[in-house]
């Protein structure tokens, strides 16, 4: 953990990837994330693998290291207002469910900002608040086919195909991350709060477009409107692993000194001739006929070792391609200390990836393991000064839930 955002206390009402994985960020960087959770947990818990029954999958693992779980009845009156109380010492609640389903228990943001002026409300939806499509329900598989994903990873297939990834919730909690710390500057700066909303279609959009508005992006220009969208370089069939004579290689000779290097060192006098390497320009409108002639004619004649070598000495990026458990074996990776053992409280040795961060000057501390469902329920509500008596009431009423003990004996 970096201490950078010491001192901030964010409040979560999120579930799945989107949401969790923004907070966890900024649990990483040092803030106190409280995640509230109702009596059944976030859904995340009971999706993908989990060494034992109960609620904690590597999924939901990977996503919320560095808070403390509270599990509490919202639409109990007085678990609800000790969440009121929560919000009312907060400087960012942060949440990615339906916005209709927060303002029915009163947690939207007119409703916080009634009791915390100073508070960042930062929300994460499918469709946003306006528009046609406000409202509607959104996963990252959707966003994927609504926000031009699957078509893009669809080009030069015989069917529509996904990214085997959520690459658009990661994306959008990332997005997500970066208002709140946003908010929480113009809020240190200037005593007031504010409401801020990441929706994921327009995101998404946005990330698309950013490469392939193309020719659209010229207006009133006929040879531009011909040019339409989608950005040549990057749909070339030829923009794929590439065979070489023992496996696949990824190279990505982009600028004209990358192709006039590799043709002088693989002896292609034909090649630099050609009109199509005539400069750069030439070299850019003849792009894809050049990755066809590295596919088919070079590349095939020698090992991936051997190219990875030459390319790696002209300083061209390239790569080989690896598998996803290849990842934890990879030296590199290895060397910076990306992947963590340690030894979780409830689930025995388990595995994580650290912050992928460097940093100097910047104090840091222990993470906090992913926590039990409820295992923080006593300690907050003890920090909040809910006496013994009514916690134990509560716990005895089923409206939270405390990880390890008996709910109705929870204060004993």
């Amino acid at each position: 953990m970096l201490k950078l955002l010491e001192g901030v206390r964010i409040i979560e009402a999120g579930h799945i990837l989107l949401g969790p994985l923004a907070t966890q960020m900024l649990g990483d960087l040092g803030a106190d994330v409280i995640k509230i959770e109702s009596l059944d947990g976030d859904t995340y818990r009971g999706l993908g693998h989990a060494r034992i029954r109960g609620g904690m999958t590597a999924q939901w693992m990977a996503n919320n290291r560095n808070k403390r779980s509270v599990s509490i009845d919202l639409k109990d009156p007085e678990a609800k207002a000790a969440v009121l109380e929560l919000v009312k010492g907060a400087d960012a609640f942060v949440h990615n469910m339906r916005p209709a389903a927060l303002a029915r228990l009163g947690l939207d943001y007119d409703a916080l900002r009634a009791i915390r002026p100073q508070l960042v409300y930062a929300q994460a939806t499918g469709f946003g608040s306006s528009g046609p499509y406000a409202g509607r329900p959104a996963v990252d598989d959707i966003v994927q086919g609504w926000g031009g994903v699957a078509s893009l990873v669809s080009l030069h297939r015989d069917e529509p195909a996904m990214i085997p990834m959520a690459v658009n919730d990661l994306l959008c909690g990332l997005t997500l991350a970066n208002t709140v710390q946003a908010g929480l500057l113009r809020a240190r700066a200037t005593g007031q709060g504010c409401f801020i909303e990441t929706p994921m279609f327009e995101t998404v959009a946005t990330a698309v477009m950013n490469q392939h508005l193309n020719g659209q992006a010229f207006r009133d220009d006929p040879a531009s409107e011909a040019a339409g969208y989608g950005y040549a370089r990057m749909m070339s069939p030829h923009r794929k692993p590439v065979a070489t004579s023992d496996g696949h290689i990824i190279h990505t000779l982009y600028n004209f000194r990358h192709w006039t290097d590799f043709f002088t060192e693989i002896g292609r006098q034909d090649l630099l001739d050609s009109p199509m390497m005539l400069d750069r320009y030439a070299a850019a409108a003849h792009v894809q006929d050049l990755y066809r002639i590295l596919a088919e004619e070079i590349l095939p004649t020698r090992t991936t070792a051997e190219w990875l070598e030459v390319l790696g000495r002209l300083d061209i990026p390239c790569a080989p391609v690896l598998g996803v458990a290849d990842l934890a074996e990879d030296p590199h990776l290895q060397a910076v200390g990306l992947f963590r053992d340690y030894e979780h409280p409830s689930q025995g040795p388990a595995r994580d990836l650290r912050l992928p961060l460097e940093s100097r000057d910047v104090e840091t501390g222990p993470d906090r393991h992913p926590p039990e469902l409820g295992e923080h329920t006593l300690d907050v509500l003890r920090e909040l000064g809910i006496d013994e008596a009514k916690i134990k009431e509560m716990a005895a009423r089923g409206v939270l839930k405390s990880f390890g003990r008996d709910p109705a004996a929870a204060a004993e």
